[in-house]
C-alpha cells in the first residue's frame, strides 16, 4: 500500500472516529480559516491608498478628480470628498504631474502671471494683473504661518486723484482660514497687517483689516494701539513684570518663614510699587576761577604852561578877573588785563525705569505669636525683603489659627482617589488573571473533547504496522500500554495482533462462533 493511500486511509478512520460534535468543531474551523486565508490573501493584492490632497473644496477636488480619471488613476475619496486617496506607489509622482496639468478653481496666482502677455493689453489690463499678482504673493506668503491653513488678500487701489485733497488712501482685507484648534497671537496679527502695508504703496497698517473664518475681526483691537507709540504693550510689560516681582519677593520669605514655622503655616503676600518713568538729567557743575594770563600796561606823561592874561578881559569890557600863570604838569595811567579760566563739568544721567519706591509686605503665620516672636519675625522680613522705613515701606505680621478643613478634605480625595486607582489596577490583573484562566480551560475542554477521537486515530498506524509486517512474524511484542487505554482497546489490539500474525486461525474462530449462533 503506498504512503498517499495509507495516509488517506488514517484519516478516514480518523474522522469516523470523531463524534458529531468533534466534527461540526472541526468543520467550523476550518472553514474560518480557509475564509480569513482568502481574505488576507485578497487584502494584500489590494493597492495601499494615500492622501495625495487634502482640506479641497468642492471645486478643487472635483477638478482633480476628473484629471485623475482621465489619467486612469484609481481615486478614493475621504473626509467628505475634502481628501483625494491614490494608490501609495503613485502619490509623488502624481503631485507633480498635477501641479504642471491641473489649474484648479480658486488656486493662488502670482507674478507668473506676467510670463504671458496679451496682445492689446491696456493701462487697465495691466493695472489689474499687477494687482492679482500682488494679491497672490501675499497670500502665498500668508499661508506659511503654522496656523494658517488658507488665506485670501483683497487690495483696493483708488484712482490717482490731481488734488490732494481728493486723493483716498488704499485699504486692503486679509481672510484667514485657521486650523483647528490654532489661533493667532496679537504679535501674528501685527506681524500680516506690516507685511501687507509695507507691499502696497501709501497702504497704512491702521487700513488693514483682518478676519478669520468665523468672522471675528482680529485686527479691531490693534488697529490704533498696534502701531502707535508701544503704550499698550509696555503697559502690559509693566504688569507683568511687577507681578513677578512681587511673586519672587513673596516667595522668598515664605521658603524662609517655613524653614522654622513648618510647610503650609505661613501665607506672604507683597505688594511693590515701581517707577517705571524714564528720566533723563543734565547737570553742569563749575569749579574755582583760575588766573592763566594777566597783561599790564603803564603810561606816565609831564609838561609845563607859560604865564599870560587872561583872554576874556581884552575882549570884554568890564572888571579884570586876574591872570593865569606859568606851572608844570604830570599825568599817568596804568591799565592790568587778567584772564581767568573756570572749570565745567557736564554730567547727563539717565535713570532707567523701574526703580522700587515702595514694598509692603503683609504675612500671616499659622498660631498665636509672643511678642518676642513677632518682633523677630517683623527683623527677619525687613532684612530679607529689604524694607526701608524711610521710603515708607511697610511689614504687617499677624498671627491667628489657619482653617486647614478644605486642606483636609483634598488630602482624603486624594487619598480615596489613590485608593480607587489601586483598586482599579487589582480589578485589571483580575479580569487578566481570569481570562487566562478561562482560555486555559477552554483548551483543556477541547482537548478533552478531541482526546477519545485522537486515541482511536492512534490505533491506526498500529494496525498497519502490524499488516505490513511478515507472515510466520508470530512472536511481535506489543509496545507497553498506557493506565488510560481500556480493556476493551487493549482486547482489540490483541485481536488485530492476531488476525495479523495467524489469520487462518482467526478465521475458524470466527466461523465456528456463527455455527454456534
Amino acid at each position: 500500500m503506498g504512503f498517499w493511500a495509507q495516509l488517506t486511509e488514517q484519516i478516514k478512520q480518523m474522522w469516523a472516529g470523531f463524534t458529531a460534535v468533534q466534527k461540526t468543531t472541526l468543520v467550523a474551523v476550518s472553514s474560518i480559516a480557509i475564509i480569513f486565508t482568502f481574505y488576507f490573501v485578497w487584502l494584500a493584492q489590494q493597492p495601499n491608498y494615500e492622501p495625495l490632497f487634502t482640506d479641497l473644496d468642492p471645486k478643487t477636488a472635483s477638478a482633480y478628480t476628473t484629471k485623475l480619471k482621465e489619467m486612469d488613476v484609481p481615486v478614493k475619496l475621504a473626509d467628505e470628498g475634502q481628501t483625494i486617496m491614490v494608490p501609495s506607489e503613485k502619490k509623488y509622482q502624481l503631485r507633480i504631474d498635477l501641479a504642471g496639468q491641473v489649474d484648479a478653481p480658486g488656486s493662488v496666482v502670482g507674478y507668473e502671471i506676467f510670463n504671458t502677455t496679451k496682445f492689446g493689453e491696456t493701462d487697465t489690463d495691466k493695472r489689474m494683473k499687477f494687482l492679482m499678482a500682488l494679491q497672490g504673493e501675499l497670500t502665498r506668503t500668508i499661508e506659511v504661518i503654522d496656523e494658517v491653513d488658507s488665506a485670501r488678500v483683497l487690495i483696493a487701489l483708488p484712482q490717482t486723484s490731481l488734488f490732494i485733497k481728493d486723493q483716498q488712501e488704499p485699504t486692503a482685507s486679509v481672510m484667514l482660514k485657521l486650523k483647528p484648534y490654532a489661533n493667532l497671537k496679537p504679535e501674528q496679527i501685527k506681524a500680516i497687517m506690516s507685511l501687507v502695508s509695507h507691499s502696497v504703496e501709501r497702504l497704512k497698517p491702521q487700513n488693514v483689516s483682518v478676519m478669520d473664518g468665523n468672522g471675528n475681526d482680529l485686527s479691531e483691537d490693534l488697529a490704533e494701539t498696534a502701531f502707535s507709540p508701544n503704550t499698550a504693550k509696555f503697559s502690559a510689560n509693566q504688569v507683568a513684570l511687577k507681578q513677578q516681582f512681587e511673586s519672587d519677593l513673596a516667595r522668598s520669605v515664605q521658603s524662609m518663614l517655613e524653614k522654622t514655622r513648618g510647610p503650609g503655616k505661613a501665607v506672604v503676600r507683597a505688594n511693590v510699587e515701581l517707577d517705571f518713568d524714564q528720566v533723563e538729567r543734565h547737570s553742569e557743575i563749575y569749579g574755582d576761577a583760575v588766573l592763566t594770563s594777566e597783561h599790564s600796561k603803564e603810561e606816565t606823561s609831564s609838561g609845563t604852561s607859560s604865564e599870560g592874561a587872561n583872554p576874556a578881559d581884552s575882549n570884554m569890557g568890564g572888571p579884570s578877573y586876574g591872570s593865569t600863570g606859568a606851572g608844570t604838569s604830570e599825568k599817568s595811567s596804568v591799565e592790568r588785563t587778567r584772564n581767568y579760566e573756570v572749570s565745567k563739568t557736564v554730567e547727563t544721567k539717565i535713570v532707567a525705569p523701574g526703580k522700587v519706591t515702595k514694598v509692603s509686605m503683609s504675612v500671616l503665620i499659622d498660631g498665636e505669636l509672643s511678642p518676642q516672636d513677632q518682633e523677630k519675625i517683623v527683623d527677619a522680613v525687613s532684612k530679607a525683603a529689604g524694607i526701608d522705613t524711610a521710603r515708607g515701606d511697610q511689614v504687617s505680621i499677624v498671627g491667628m489659627p489657619f482653617n486647614n478643613a478644605e486642606q483636609e478634605r483634598m488630602r482624603q480625595e486624594m487619598a480615596k482617589a489613590e485608593a480607587d486607582k489601586q483598586r482599579n489596577e487589582y480589578i485589571k490583573i483580575g479580569l487578566v488573571a481570569l481570562a487566562v484562566l478561562g482560555s486555559l480551560g477552554l483548551l483543556f475542554f477541547l482537548l478533552r473533547k478531541f482526546q477519545p477521537g485522537l486515541r482511536q486515530a492512534g490505533i491506526s498506524p498500529m494496525r498497519a504496522e502490524l499488516a505490513t509486517a511478515g507472515e510466520g512474524q508470530m512472536n511481535i511484542e506489543i509496545p507497553p500500554l498506557s493506565p488510560e487505554i481500556t480493556d476493551k482497546q487493549r482486547m482489540k489490539i490483541q485481536v488485530d495482533k492476531l488476525a495479523t500474525t495467524n489469520p487462518e486461525e482467526v478465521a475458524k474462530v470466527i466461523k465456528t462462533w456463527l455455527v454456534e449462533e
